[in-house]
Formats: C-alpha cells, sequence, structure tokens
C-alpha cells in the first residue's frame, strides 16, 4: 500500500523542486522566468495529482488541458532559461522570448510526445546563442557536445530490429567496454 501511495504522491510532490528554482530567479530579478516556472509547477503538480484517484477533486480543467499545460511550460521553461542564458537587449530579448511562446505553443499542439517539443526550442535556443556569443569556444563547444548527444538519442530507433530474438542480450561490462578481452 505504501508503495501505491508513492507512486501516486511522487510525481505530485516532486514538482516542488521548482520552488528553489523561482525562489532564485524572482532574487535575481528574473520575473518573466519565475513567472514561467511557477506555472509550470502549478501544471506539472496538479497534471499528476489527477492521474491518481485519491488526488482526482483537484483536476479543475480537463484531463488532456492539464496534460498540454504540463508540457507547454516546460518546454517554455526550457526556453526561457536559454534566452535568459543569451542576455540580449531589448527589443530582442523580448522578440524571441515571444517567437518561442508561440512556437512552442502550435508545436505542443500539433504533437506532444514527438521530438520537436524540446528538441525545437532547444535546438533554435543553441543557435541564437552560439551566434550571440560570436562562437566562443568554451560556450559552444559545449552545446556542441549536448546537441551531439542529444540528436544521437533522437535519430536512434527506439528497438535494434536487426537484433534477432535469440538468447539474451550480451552483457555490458567493464572488461568489454576496455577491450581487455
Amino acid at each position: 500500500m505504501g508503495s501505491l501511495v508513492a507512486k501516486l504522491l511522487l510525481p505530485t510532490l516532486s514538482s516542488l523542486v521548482f520552488l528553489p528554482t523561482i525562489s532564485i530567479a524572482a532574487k535575481r530579478r528574473f520575473h518573466m522566468e519565475a513567472m514561467v516556472y511557477f506555472f509550470t509547477m502549478f501544471f506539472v503538480a496538479i497534471y499528476h495529482a489527477c492521474d491518481g484517484p485519491g488526488l482526482s477533486v483537484l483536476c479543475f480543467m480537463r484531463y488532456d488541458i492539464l496534460e498540454y499545460f504540463s508540457i507547454y511550460g516546460t518546454a517554455l521553461s526550457i526556453w526561457v532559461s536559454l534566452m535568459a542564458l543569451a542576455e540580449f537587449d531589448e527589443p530582442k530579448r523580448s522578440t524571441f522570448v515571444m517567437f518561442g511562446v508561440l512556437t512552442i505553443a502550435v508545436r505542443i499542439y500539433h504533437d506532444r510526445w514527438g521530438y520537436g517539443v524540446y528538441s525545437g526550442p532547444i535546438g533554435t535556443a543553441v543557435l541564437v546563442i552560439t551566434v550571440k556569443w560570436e562562437w566562443d569556444y568554451t560556450y559552444v563547444h559545449s552545446f556542441y557536445h549536448c546537441a551531439l548527444a542529444m540528436s544521437f538519442v533522437l535519430l536512434l530507433p527506439k528497438v535494434n530490429k536487426k537484433a534477432g530474438n535469440g538468447g539474451n542480450p550480451a552483457k555490458l561490462d567493464c572488461s568489454t567496454l576496455c577491450c581487455c578481452v
């Protein structure tokens, strides 16, 4: 029974980890970002609360709308954080932020579970930040590592259809990785 309660409450309560982020953003005078983080925390918590039978009294909107705003808030949080990192002057900053607000809304409405939901904002933001920093090696190369790793995950098929069905898969251990055998 305790495991069931944990499975129902943990996703809801874990959204409270946004509270320090909201507080730090507000203290650093990133008020718009703090508001977006609060929006995300709120809808993630309510969305997950509606998953379980005991907390369904909190469901003040249809489940699919809560799901939409949960995903939207998460993608938007990524976007506004990256735009803050870019340190644009106005009106470029507000223009890029609004571009993200609008395109993320359309993309999530089109396909909530597609790769573009998060890779679109991250890829665009990385491009914008790269141009903004005029190819500073440290930042650009670090973003290159992140983008490369993310692209491998996005491009890798979900199942290796050529792996066959015979027997257990080979175990990957230290000796295999080090080519010592």
